[in-house]
């Protein structure tokens, strides 16, 4: 699945600038992003990474939203882990 997401997003931006529909399904996932599993934090986030590469190299305005979005995306994952796993030996709250 996330290799299909990614895809779809690379596809979408390889015909050219994001139309006003396609920022508009994007955002509306980043915006439901916390109700994602890890995996698809980490596939939206690179997906979104993807899709920003491919505009920056075009010199799109969209990249810096698109690398905005995936940068959250990927945070969010981080977050996840991090609270989810034990403080190491010795550190204390």
């Amino acid at each position: 699945m996330a290799l299909m997401l990614e895809q779809r997003l690379v596809e979408a931006v390889s015909d050219g600038p994001l139309g006003t529909e396609d920022s508009a399904d994007i955002a509306e996932a980043v915006a439901g992003a916390g109700d994602l599993d890890l995996a698809g934090l980490l596939a939206w986030g690179r997906g979104l990474h993807a899709a920003a590469a491919i505009c920056f190299a075009r010199g799109d305005k969209d990249a810096e939203l698109l690398h905005d979005m995936a940068q959250r995306l990927i945070g969010m994952a981080f977050d996840r882990v991090a609270l989810n796993s034990p403080p190491p030996d010795g550190v204390r709250h």
